[in-house]
């Protein structure tokens, strides 16, 4: 990989203090700049995408916002206005000044519906002209993404990491617990593809296609589970949920359970596997396990 710095001035870095540059040419056009993008712009802006892009795998029409490179809040739904409404309602009060990502045309009213809302930048794949009009009316960004292969990189110690960013085979093996049908599969399925977009140690709890409690960025998995079933509240009654690594310990899993969470994916692979899976039976929460782990850092 060869990279050349590209001719385009962000506002900032990372932090105001700080400048930032872009080597390679970015894969989206910008369509109306507001302000100035920043660093966290692009970071951001890609975070909701791939997240939305991956989405595509289920039927009906995703909507994700993200703040600092992590879903505030996802939705699929038959209607383009619900499914926006729906991922910013997920979790209102983060949303605010986050990055919207849609995985359909993005027009007039969808604009019309975002018009009350504050959102630095609105990213999808295609825009009509009148969607444009009226959003070029707030300082909001709007970015048009061209096709590309997203990957995840980072420097450290003068060198520069780029690795491989896919889902693993979304096949789930049920492990404890009653069985789902396939309506109820699909609901795991959503938690999953959605959490791979969240920082580790990720628990995602979600309910009709839609996040209801995000534990992201936990150096413990007992603890992201709590942050998650905080934040749900009553929603995780009945609801599904999503690891993106193993449970250590079955006390993670226990959290979950105990919150009123009926169903949850996760990879396997710890020495206490059968502890978890034995805890799962126990407590009648049906488990089933994902071909691979799916860690952000």
């Amino acid at each position: 990989m060869y990279l050349e710095k590209f001719d385009l001035d962000l506002r900032y870095g990372e932090n105001s203090h700080e400048k930032a540059e872009v080597f390679g040419k970015p894969a989206f056009g910008i369509l109306h700049e507001g302000k100035q993008l920043s660093y966290n712009n692009i970071l951001d802006a890609e975070a909701a995408y791939v997240i939305a892009n991956n989405l595509k795998k289920l039927k009906g029409y995703a909507s994700v916002v993200v703040k600092h490179q992590t879903p505030c809040g996802a939705s699929i739904k038959n209607d383009k206005i619900e499914s926006i409404l729906s991922a910013i309602a997920a979790d209102e009060e983060s949303s605010f000044g986050g990055i919207l990502a849609v995985n359909f045309e993005f027009d007039e009213e969808c604009a019309m519906a975002i018009k009350k809302k504050y959102l630095e930048v609105v990213v999808a794949e295609s825009f009509t002209q009148k969607a444009i009009e009226l959003l070029s009316k707030k300082k909001v960004r709007i970015l048009k993404i061209n096709d590309y292969e997203p990957k995840v990189g980072k420097p450290a110690f003068g060198a520069f990491l780029v690795g491989e960013r896919k889902l693993p085979d979304l096949k789930f093996t049920h492990v404890a617990g009653p069985q789902l049908d396939v309506e109820e599969l699909n609901e795991l399925l959503f938690a999953f593809i959605v959490v791979e977009g969240v920082k580790s140690n990720a628990i995602l709890i979600s309910k009709d296609l839609t996040t209801v409690g995000i534990g992201t960025g936990q150096p413990s998995r007992k603890r992201a589970a709590w942050i998650a079933t905080e934040l749900a509240g009553e929603k995780a009654k009945n609801a599904y949920a999503a690891s993106d690594a193993f449970f250590p310990f079955p006390d993670g899993l226990e959290i979950l359970a105990k919150a009123g969470v009926k169903a949850v994916v996760s990879p396997m692979g710890s020495i206490r596997d059968e502890e978890v899976i034995n805890a799962a039976e126990k407590m009648g929460l049906s488990f089933y396990k994902a071909e691979g782990r799916v860690f952000r850092h």
